[in-house]
């Protein structure tokens, strides 16, 4: 590691690996001679081993000087032609620092498009695998091994950036790892890393239970219950959450919810996007899509309530206060769950149709899931169960409000 003599300005570089390196800088400010020894730390690291043998002490003073007189864009710019030039290494791979891989991940995929909050989402994951190279002491594209990721996901699972969550999901999980998957391919693009599918075996096990949720569709009785409770909480929670499980949406989208969604007898859910191609609000192409509304959903639009709250709001609701006392382990996914049973079991709406409601890619998904809830997959004698959903749907849909 390098040191600073202060009193003269200059630059002492003795670390192992590289060759002894002194340089003075004219700017004798303590202040400045603190930030040029953290650039010349930066600058060292995004450099090849060939590089420590062949770039000169004058070099290195340029390359600090630049960079402290540049901005943040600018600083990021410097480091990686600094990392693409190989500052002379030969027949040997060039290699970047990790923050500068990091960096290129998040330009790309900003690139593409994004929301705030899908921004917003992008920089803690980001910040997440940083921290996680930072733990294990990686500093380079070369650091990176095919062990990696199976250390990541040992890190992962004992690093909470929640206070309240006893435990990572196997949903964080996959996403968190997804995006190191998606790193080693844009090290690939840049000739950072030789191998773009180094990590692509490495896959998360879902145990119910243990990090993940136990998801089961909620009874006719239970649901009913919730729903008298919630007649006595106040109007926009019991609204949304009645909403939620007429339609089957994901949670997350009740943010995309106005009064201007509904057109006609429809609802236009993140906008009129069709095919492949993706709505910015919307988690893939099929997301963007058209609702019907019932006599139900027609009322809760006229009065409102469903407009003043957020899907922040409905999931701290159910998890704490008196909700989650009344109704342990009832969360709004439970009510995605439920909306696709109370529709396949009433025989209301079909397979297909249901799967398209809940914005599924594909039909699999949504059999895989939901098949064994269909009415010919039973044995004979579920007739009363099938008439039980059937009479609920009628209330839900038709009946609620009157």
């Amino acid at each position: 590691m390098a040191t600073m003599l202060f009193d003269i300005g200059q630059i002492q570089d003795r670390a192992k690996g590289r060759k002894p390196m002194y340089y003075c800088l004219d700017n004798k400010s303590t202040k400045y001679l603190r930030l040029a020894l953290s650039a010349h730390e930066t600058i060292m690291g995004v450099l090849t081993p060939q590089a420590f043998e062949t770039i000169t002490a004058k070099e290195v003073k340029a390359s600090v000087q630049a960079y402290l007189a540049f901005d943040d864009s600018g600083k990021k710019e410097l480091l990686k032609k600094i990392a693409l030039s190989g500052y002379g290494a030969k027949n040997e791979k060039p290699e970047a620092a990790l923050e500068l891989l990091a960096e290129a991940w998040f330009e790309q995929k900003t690139a593409q498009g994004t929301t705030d909050k899908q921004r917003e989402t992008m920089l803690h994951e980001k910040a997440v695998i940083l921290d996680f190279f930072s733990s294990l002491g990686l500093r380079t594209t070369s650091d990176l091994k095919p062990d990696t990721a199976h250390k990541f996901l040992s890190w992962r699972s004992e690093t909470n950036y929640n206070n309240r969550q006893t435990r990572i999901s196997a949903s964080t999980m996959k996403h968190n790892l997804q995006v190191l998957k998606q790193m080693a391919k844009v090290a690939a693009r840049n000739g950072w890393l030789q191998n773009a599918s180094i990590w692509d075996d490495v896959e998360v096990k879902t145990i119910a239970g243990v990090n993940t949720k136990v998801v089961e569709p909620l009874s006719v009785e239970l649901q009913r219950r919730i729903l008298e409770f919630l007649r006595n909480t106040r109007n926009e929670l019991h609204d949304s959450i009645l909403f939620l499980l007429l339609t089957g949406i994901r949670v997350g989208e009740l943010d995309s919810i106005a009064p201007e969604s509904i057109r006609g007898s429809a609802i236009i859910l993140h906008g009129e996007a069709v095919g492949r191609i993706k709505p910015v609000s919307g988690k893939t192409a099929a997301a963007a899509r058209t609702l019907p509304v019932c006599p139900t959903i027609a009322e809760i639009f006229r009065r409102g309530h469903i407009f003043k709250t957020s899907a922040d709001n409905i999931k701290l609701f159910m998890k704490r206060y008196a909700f989650s006392r009344q109704f342990p382990g009832i969360h709004p996914h439970r009510l995605r769950h439920t909306f696709a049973v109370n529709k396949l079991l009433s025989q209301s709406a079909t397979l297909q149709m249901v799967s398209y409601q809940l914005g599924h890619s594909d039909i699999s998904t949504t059999a895989n899931l939901y098949g064994k809830f269909v009415p010919e997959h039973f044995k004979a004698g579920f007739e009363e169960a099938i008439k039980e959903r059937r009479e609920l749907v009628e209330w839900l849909e038709n009946l609620y409000f009157l």
